[in-house]
């Protein structure tokens, strides 16, 4: 049954291990948990994704 509420949008993002390891560590110390308890960084990489979107240029790209 799919969650109720809006539908998300779909992003594909490839870590390795360590980042992984990085991003739940960062949404364990946010708050951001799923029902199980698992850290949901989805959610964390939706976040970061919607405040770069807001935040920044057109154009950039990183050095």
């Amino acid at each position: 049954m799919p969650r109720p509420g809006p539908v998300r949008p779909l992003v594909g993002v490839k870590m390795d291990a360590v980042r992984i390891e990085e991003y739940d560590a960062q949404a364990q110390q946010e708050g951001l948990l799923m029902k199980s308890g698992k850290p949901n960084r989805s959610e964390l990489i939706r976040i970061k994704l919607a405040f770069a979107d807001e935040h920044m240029p057109n154009g950039w790209r990183p050095a």
